[in-house]
């Protein structure tokens, strides 16, 4: 087969996201022409989707030395733009910060990379620079369009968006939808012309949904929200009542639940209360920073010297302290279940087992451990045989109590049969890069679908 051809059906199978058919015919291209730019490019879009981002940097650095007759001006932009997607989603926001930048030298008005570009500045505490560039994004395109995949769209959905505000992810959830989405940003003294934003706003969202790092922005996007005169799925009235505190609160008399009291400290105060252990929770306890989430920043503190160190290493303005709940099963692991409320549905999502007991799915050994894998597989396939009666009337005491119309909770079974809650909030991460655990594909799916339904739902009769 010529290359040509085999390079047309890389592309097609690449289109139609059949993955591993076009990484593999994108090779074969290679193996003839190790400097076919096309399959050098696609190859990495590919390894990207794949989250190899290492291996797809390696595929394009070497395009950014093709002079203008071999690739273009606009091609380097493009490598560019690859570059930085792969280094940001790989972590390294200082070196995809500089690739993205580079986008800009060749295209300046690119509005979708100014945004990227604020964001990344936002999360490096470039504070000043991130408001240039995001008052910049809106200047040159107030709404960042995300097209249906139908022509013309269902509806349209727009989406409110605050800079370092922890904003629920939507990236996954909009992907390949029916309807149109627009993601609009919420800056302060910025004049919005909202009779023209309607016509974007079939149904609104707020994504605001990190209490601790967006109380500002909470407030600019209600009066947003009142300016364009819509009920918002996901108020920002009631997202602000879901900090750490407040949901331990809320939760602390639902029947069949066990929920550890977190207490929001102001840093004085706990270093004053470190000076009189009296004061303090009986240890072990759980202390992270107030807005930090996962695994960042967040340690089981045994004795005094350990959190006074901990403390010192972790400079932050407030902090949580959460009593540590022992909840091993008793075959020694420790499993974590995450589900996602949306609307009237509660959908697992899914099942993280370690020794340790600070679980991450994406730091377990479960690619390596097949009865993992089944026993994750067999909760998403059916959770009510592993969430009985009573946990069950649990999960739905915290929906009734929680009243977002989306949010996640990650939660354990205790050996009496309660529901052990550790978090709830809307700032959860639905994903669909599932390659080492492709039974996860039809219950991500699933939480998908429920949301493109809970919008529909929302749209007004015409």
């Amino acid at each position: 087969m010529s290359v040509d051809r085999l390079f047309d059906l890389a592309s097609s199978h690449h289109r139609e996201g059949r993955l591993d058919l076009a990484e593999s015919h994108y090779r074969e291209v290679l193996g003839n022409d190790p400097e076919h730019w096309g399959a050098r490019y696609g190859l990495a879009q590919v390894l990207i989707r794949r989250d190899r981002f290492d291996e797809a940097i390696s595929w394009l650095t070497p395009l950014l030395k093709r002079e203008a007759g071999e690739g273009g001006e606009g091609d380097i932009a493009a490598v560019y733009r690859q570059l930085g997607l792969a280094e940001a989603c790989a972590g390294r926001p200082v070196r995809a910060l500089a690739h993205f930048e580079r986008v800009l030298e060749h295209e300046p008005d690119d509005a979708a990379i100014v945004h990227l570009v604020a964001n990344l500045q936002q999360a490096l505490g470039l504070d000043q620079a991130a408001d240039a560039s995001y008052r910049r994004a809106l200047a040159l395109k107030p709404l960042i369009l995300i097209p249906a995949s139908v022509t013309p769209p269902d509806f349209r959905v727009l989406f409110v968006f605050a800079p370092g505000a922890g904003n629920t992810p939507i990236e996954y959830l909009v992907s390949n939808a029916r309807f149109e989405s627009n993601v609009v940003t919420v800056l302060p003294d910025m004049d919005y012309d909202f009779e023209r934003l309607r016509g974007y706003a079939d149904v609104v969202v707020n994504l605001v949904s990190d209490v601790d790092r967006g109380q500002t922005s909470l407030g600019l996007a209600e009066s947003f929200i009142d300016g364009l005169g819509r009920i918002a799925v996901n108020p920002p009235q009631q997202i602000a009542q879901t900090s750490r505190e407040a949901v331990a609160r809320r939760l602390a008399a639902v029947p069949g639940c066990r929920v550890p009291q977190t207490r929001l400290h102001p840093a004085g105060d706990l270093h004053a209360m470190t000076a009189q252990a009296a004061a303090l929770p009986p240890f072990p306890v759980l202390v992270r920073p107030a807005g930090t989430h996962g695994g960042e920043a967040f340690e089981k503190i045994e004795d005094l010297p350990q959190l006074e160190a901990f403390l010192a290493k972790h400079v932050a303005g407030h902090y949580y302290l959460t009593p540590y709940v022992d909840y091993r099963s008793n075959d020694g692991y420790f499993r974590k279940y995450r589900f996602f409320y949306v609307d009237d549905e509660i959908l697992p999502y899914h099942l993280a087992i370690d020794h340790r007991w600070k679980v991450h799915h994406t730091t377990t050994g479960m690619a390596d451990q097949p009865w993992m894998q089944a026993e994750e597989q067999a909760f998403l396939d059916d959770p009510w045989q592993v969430f009985g009666a009573a946990p069950r009337e649990a999960l739905r005491a915290v929906r009734d109590t929680i009243g977002l119309d989306y949010f996640g909770i990650d939660c354990a079974l205790g050996d009496d049969g309660t529901l052990v809650v550790f978090e709830v909030n809307a700032s959860m991460l639905v994903h669909g890069n599932n390659a080492q655990f492709p039974y996860k594909t039809e219950a991500v799916e699933r939480i998908k679908r429920a949301f493109h339904a809970m919008l529909e739902k929302r749209v007004p009769s015409r």
